[in-house]
């Protein structure tokens, strides 16, 4: 993980609320967790085998895909929402 990679996950975080959403974050966690999804399921990883995953992950993450993947998920509420 570059310094880059840290200073692009904090600068969307604060810019979210402006612009696209005030819970980012949680769509965030939701893009890690569909991005390993595969992983956590193949494993069937329980709680403290997701935490001790992304733990040992750390550093490893491809951020601008995570990010991509968060928008997307961000996107496709907001449609659901407007399409209600």
């Amino acid at each position: 993980l570059l310094y880059q990679d840290v200073f692009s996950v904090w600068e969307v975080i604060w810019v979210a609320p402006h612009i696209s959403s005030q819970h980012f974050i949680l769509f965030l966690a939701l893009a890690l967790v569909e991005v390993y999804r595969e992983i956590i399921r193949d494993n069937t990883m329980d709680f403290t085998d997701i935490i001790t995953f992304f733990n040992e992950m750390a550093e490893r993450h491809d951020v601008q895909h995570i990010l991509q993947v968060a928008r997307e998920l961000v996107r496709k509420v907001q449609s659901l929402i407007e399409n209600k």
